[in-house]
C-alpha cells in the first residue's frame, strides 16, 4: 500500500522524511478542487512540520492555509488554525492580529476587546509596533462600539501611537476619526480589510 500523506498522523511527525512528503502534500493540495480541502492539507503539512521541529515551516504552511479559509469566506475554520497557532507559539503577532480582526468581524465584541490586548501585547514582545499601528487603526474604522474603541486606544497608547490613541479615545467618545483611508460602502470596506490581513508582513 502506498503512503498517503494526507492520512498522516502528526504524532509520527518525527519520523517522516518532510523533504520527502511535503511535496507530495503540496502536489495534493493544488489539485484539491475545494478551497477547503486545499486549506485543510496545508494545515495538516504544518503539524507534520511542527511536530518535527520544523517551526518557521509549519507556520509557514498554517499561514496558506489560514488565507485559504479566509479567501472563501471560511472565518471559523481561520480562527480554528490560529488559536492552534497561539497555542502553539503563544508570541506569535500574525494570528493574534487575525483573531482579532475575525472577532470584529463576527460581531463578537467581548472577545474583540481580549484579542486586541493580546494582540498588543505581543506586538510590544516583539518589538513590532509600527505594523500594529496600521492595522489598529484600521480597526477604529470598522468598528461603533465604544468598548471596542477605547480597546483600541489604549492598545494604541500601549504601542507608542499617542496621536492615533487620542484620536480613538476621542471616536469612542463621540467624535469623529477625521481621516478615513476605508471605503464607505460595507462590502468594499471589507474587501480591502481582508486583503490587508492575507497580506500583513508581520513576522510571526
Amino acid at each position: 500500500m502506498s503512503f498517503d500523506p494526507t492520512y498522516a498522523d502528526p504524532m509520527f511527525g518525527s519520523g517522516i522524511d518532510l523533504d520527502i512528503v511535503l511535496p507530495s502534500m503540496e502536489r495534493r493540495a493544488e489539485r484539491a478542487l475545494l478551497p477547503d480541502e486545499r486549506a485543510r492539507i496545508l494545515n495538516l503539512a504544518g503539524d507534520l512540520c511542527f511536530d518535527a521541529g520544523a517551526r518557521e515551516r509549519a507556520l509557514t504552511y498554517y499561514d496558506v492555509a489560514i488565507n485559504t479559509y479566509l479567501s472563501v469566506g471560511l472565518y471559523a475554520a481561520a480562527v480554528a488554525v490560529c488559536q492552534k497557532i497561539v497555542r502553539l507559539t503563544p508570541e506569535v503577532i500574525r494570528a493574534r492580529c487575525t483573531l482579532a480582526w475575525l472577532a470584529i468581524a463576527r460581531g463578537m465584541l467581548s472577545e474583540a476587546r481580549d484579542r486586541i490586548h493580546e494582540y498588543a501585547d505581543a506586538a510590544t514582545r516583539l518589538h513590532d509596533s509600527r505594523l500594529a499601528w496600521g492595522h489598529l487603526r484600521m480597526m477604529a474604522e470598522v468598528c461603533e462600539s465604544q468598548e471596542v474603541l477605547q480597546s483600541v486606544a489604549d492598545a494604541l497608547l500601549q504601542l507608542g501611537d499617542v496621536r492615533g490613541a487620542d484620536r480613538v479615545y476621542g471616536a469612542a467618545f463621540g467624535g469623529d476619526l477625521s481621516t478615513r483611508k476605508l471605503p464607505e460602502d460595507p462590502q468594499r470596506r471589507w474587501g480591502v480589510v481582508l486583503e490587508r490581513i492575507m497580506t500583513t508582513a508581520h513576522s510571526n
